[in-house]
């Protein structure tokens, strides 16, 4: 089926079998430049060249496109933080330099760190493919702190309270640096200055004689 959208030429396709993925990268182009509020299904459909419908065959609205965007970065947080976790064998270094990926991930993403974890996306739950990626990149954490806890390395507290409070470091970190509020003033540079501040924050969990 072919359809004549307004400013495109006649002959461009009502649909093509890899819409969805092209609607997801213009889409985080588009949040990286202008933020969520200025995207829209209609808009990319004209970009990519297809009938203003074909989108709403992938996404039944914006909030879900948004919501995609969100599980898409989740995804990929997962990806670097397991993989600078996976280059150490020390839970202790594992959850420090998984912990600079993440914050690394929050300072080259930062519109899409905060659809991740802002408002922005009404009734996150209701999309499954987004709670199921977030439980997922918080999984990494949670491996981190279960291996540290058995290892003797990590105080012996509860694992989910272990990687919450890791979790809740890190995050802070990440958040106060792309709100400009997290300057390095450091000769050493950005990233010793972020390994140094995590390891600070992880003597809480260390596990010390007497625990």
């Amino acid at each position: 089926m072919r359809e004549a959208v307004a400013g495109v030429d006649a002959h461009q396709p009502y649909h093509h079998g890899n819409l969805r993925n092209e609607l997801l990268d213009k889409a985080l182009a588009q949040l990286k430049q202008v933020g969520p509020d200025k995207i829209s299904l209609r808009a990319l459909a004209r970009e990519i060249g297809v009938s203003q419908t074909a989108p709403y065959r992938h996404f039944a609205d914006k909030n879900a496109l948004l919501a995609a965007l969100a599980a898409q970065g989740y995804r990929e947080l997962q990806r670097v933080t397991q993989e600078a976790a996976d280059a150490h064998n020390d839970p202790s270094q594992q959850l420090c330099h998984s912990g600079n990926a993440y914050i690394q991930f929050a300072r080259d993403n930062p519109e899409q760190y905060k659809l991740m974890f802002g408002p922005v996306i009404a009734c996150p739950m209701d999309y499954p493919e987004l709670a199921e990626a977030g439980s997922s990149a918080f999984q990494v954490i949670l491996n981190i702190a279960a291996k540290g806890v058995s290892e003797g390395v990590f105080t012996d507290r509860d694992v989910s309270l272990i990687a919450h409070a890791a979790w809740s470091m890190v995050h802070g970190i990440a958040s106060l640096w792309i709100d400009g509020m997290y300057k390095c003033t450091e000769s050493s540079g950005e990233k010793s200055m972020i390994l140094d501040s995590l390891k600070i924050s992880l003597y809480g969990i260390l596990k010390r004689d007497g625990d």
